[in-house]
């Protein structure tokens, strides 16, 4: 009875859980997408040198050896602070590169746990399967080439608007360092034998669990498609 009682009280802990998950991901969503499409420019840099020194502060508690992740991902803080200004004259082309990595993570969780079996990290990233991860980069950019096809968004990059059929390649390649940096943090995490980065989110963990690839991702796609000049 016990036994029973105990599984049903992970059970209801664990459908807890991902609700609370998901209506925190609703709202960092919901408070992105306003401040991408309505907020004024002043704003619009404020908020994203807060969430970067967050990433950075929270990174600071966790670094141990060996140094090499913590160094990188520091570096692509630093990157993205210069890109800031970047970042607000290109909204659109933020928004977009920003899904690389939601469309990304979400293909992989959910395609992997139906059809993954083999582990790729299994020490630093146990849950992680080949399947989903190569699943979830096929999903991101079949479904992002899709969105600059059919003009879903103006995005006002003359390499994007042209169709180059070089796109694809960059989201493919995008989508993949979405994969290294999501590693990378779960790596930092795994040296400092810690579940997650901070607490400020709950269902999430801290700012850096939710912008592990996003360092990687956003100043390396302005990069490649040329929005970087």
């Amino acid at each position: 009875m016990n036994f029973l009682q105990e599984k049903g009280n992970l059970e209801s802990k664990q459908a807890f859980n991902m609700y609370t998950r998901e209506i925190t991901g609703a709202l960092i969503a919901t408070f992105i997408l306003a401040i991408i499409l309505f907020a004024p420019s002043f704003t619009f840099k404020l908020v994203l040198f807060g969430i970067f020194i967050s990433a950075f502060i929270e990174l600071c508690f966790l670094i141990r050896r060996p140094y090499w992740p913590s160094l990188l991902v520091i570096f692509f803080i630093i990157i993205s602070l210069f890109f800031v200004e970047t970042y607000e004259a290109n909204r659109l082309l933020f928004l977009y590169s920003i899904l690389i990595s939601v469309l990304n993570d979400s293909g992989a969780y959910y395609l992997g746990k139906k059809y993954g079996s083999r582990k790729v990290f299994p020490k630093t990233s146990p849950n992680k399967t080949l399947e989903g991860l190569i699943l979830g980069i096929l999903i991101s950019s079949c479904i992002l080439y899709l969105i600059n096809f059919q003009e879903v968004l103006k995005l006002n990059i003359n390499y994007l608007d042209q169709q180059n059929s070089f796109l694809f390649s960059i989201l493919i390649i995008s989508s993949t360092i979405a994969v290294f940096g999501d590693y990378l943090e779960s790596r930092i995490k795994r040296l400092a034998d810690v579940k997650d980065s901070g607490s400020i989110l709950p269902g999430h963990g801290g700012i850096l669990d939710r912008m592990d690839s996003h360092i990687f991702v956003i100043p390396v796609f302005f990069i490649l498609v040329g929005a970087i000049l």
